[in-house]
């Protein structure tokens, strides 16, 4: 008997408040989803997030932003000098993500990779700071970066972590793409180790001939502004203890196998051998953030074969937990 062909999924071409990308409908409430430093949606589907990140196998609707000046939301960079770095900072690029989701869908879970899970965590935690609407009922953090977790824990980060984003900024400013990559290729573990390490299935250059689609100027203010938001972390951290900690509970405790401690449900995703996002650094917030839960993979096959199901468990998990905690239960 003739096997049938898997369908493969067909991501539409999005435009999202001043923000393109790529999404599939279905049901609500949505994940939207930012990618990190450097890369957009396609690079992660070269890289194979899409298999993560199906809409078939999480079972609602998808919507994969580029970030401002990366991949389809090139035009969104300002290149106003005064504003160059300001635009790329965490908090920035959150409102951006927000926009971009109220644009497009009702309700939704904010998640992120690397830099989108910072901007994905500061995206919740403003929502949340104001009792928006679009607070969200859970948080997908994926590789977070460890600036993240080195600042929430210790209000500073590493200079020498630091110093190297402002480093790279200088070089592709001064010198362009090209000696960047030149360093690369001679580094030991490269800027784009981080991005290696974790569900990639192309090589080095294709990689970089992806993050070449960005303008240089851009590119550098993005690393500039992930430095200058070295000073939103602690604070981000604390907004989101007090903030997300202490949503009423609705007077039903722990019903239908969903722990309904008070608020925001995070899950924490990380994979051995990713330097730029090691396991150290989803550990640390995992202490830090409450009601998190951390899933850690042992290479990235298994990253590969178990996330779509994890990150889909979780979502529905956190979605009664929404509907359990904030609306009357039928008596």
């Amino acid at each position: 008997m003739k096997r049938a062909t898997p369908r493969l999924t067909q991501w539409v071409e999005t435009r999202a408040a001043n923000l393109g990308g790529i999404s599939v409908l279905s049901s609500s409430p949505a994940l939207v989803w930012a990618h990190g430093l450097g890369g957009c949606c396609d690079s992660d589907e070269a890289r194979g997030m899409g298999s993560i990140l199906d809409p078939a196998k999480l079972g609602r609707t998808i919507l994969r932003l580029d970030l401002r000046g990366h991949g389809r939301s090139k035009s969104a960079h300002d290149n106003d000098s005064s504003s160059m770095v300001h635009q790329y900072t965490w908090s920035q690029l959150a409102k951006d993500m927000r926009k971009a989701a109220a644009d497009s869908v009702s309700r939704s879970f904010y998640g992120g990779e690397a830099l989108g899970a910072a901007v994905a965590l500061e995206a919740a935690v403003a929502a949340q700071a104001t009792r928006s609407i679009d607070a969200s009922p859970g948080l997908v953090l994926m590789r977070p970066p460890l600036m993240l977790a080195q600042v929430a824990k210790h209000g500073s980060v590493d200079a020498k972590h630091l110093q190297e984003f402002l480093q790279i900024a200088h070089l592709v400013e001064t010198e362009g793409f090209g000696s960047l990559e030149q360093a690369e290729a001679e580094d030991s573990t490269p800027f784009l180790n981080g991005a290696d390490a974790a569900f990639c299935s192309v090589t080095k250059k294709e990689l970089q001939q992806f993050r070449r689609a960005m303008d240089e100027d851009a590119f550098a203010a993005a690393l500039r502004g992930y430095a200058a938001s070295e000073q939103l972390g602690k604070e981000l951290a604390i907004r989101f203890k007090e903030g997300l900690v202490n949503s009423p509970l609705s007077m039903a405790a722990d019903a239908y196998g969903v722990p309904l401690t008070p608020g925001c449900p995070v899950l924490l995703l990380a994979v051995n051998g990713d330097d730029h996002h090691p396991v150290e650094a989803a550990e640390e917030l995992a202490k830090l953030l409450p009601n998190a839960e951390l899933e850690v993979a042992d290479n990235l096959q298994h990253a590969k074969s178990t996330w779509a199901t994890r990150i889909s468990s979780f979502l529905r998990k956190a979605w009664m937990k929404e509907f359990l905690t904030k609306r009357v239960m039928p008596q």
